[in-house]
């Protein structure tokens, strides 16, 4: 009988390890999906500002890449998050050619739904697709 305990207690373990490491490279491709969506039209695939739209714009897209270096080696998360949603535009977007992605992802999040339910459970959505984003973001900083 403690054999059998032992075996399915273990058995339980493997598959628990599978499951999470699914779910995370499952996450990683979300959140890759939504940069490649919302991000590299204009900033590129690679995050460096030579996305296909970049020509169009009339200033050029930042690197992504660099964001620490040029912030004094800190990479301020709030801050990142804040220009993502649209809370604080940097100079360096002048006349906001950068849409709105804090307006855009609640209306993708809540579709149709005119409910005041939906809207906190939307916002919190919105929240946890643009920290995730900053986290890519912060991931892909480089030194010079």
């Amino acid at each position: 009988m403690p054999r059998i305990t032992v075996f399915v207690a273990f058995a339980i373990f493997l598959l628990s390890q599978v499951l999470a490491a699914r779910t995370g490279v499952s996450g990683d491709a979300v959140v890759r999906d939504d940069f490649l969506a919302l991000c590299a039209d204009c900033h590129g695939a690679d995050a460096k500002g030579n996305g296909p739209l970049a020509k169009n714009l009339t200033k050029v897209p930042p690197d992504l890449t660099h964001i620490q270096e040029r912030a004094n080696g800190e990479f301020n998360e709030k801050a990142v998050f804040d220009w993502i949603l649209g809370l604080n535009t940097p100079n360096f977007h002048g006349n906001r050619e950068m849409p709105i992605w804090g307006d855009w992802l609640m209306d993708e999040t809540l579709e149709d739904s005119t409910s005041l339910d939906a809207a906190p459970k939307a916002e919190k959505e919105v929240e946890r697709r643009v920290m995730a984003l900053v986290k890519y973001l912060e991931g892909l900083q480089i030194s010079r």
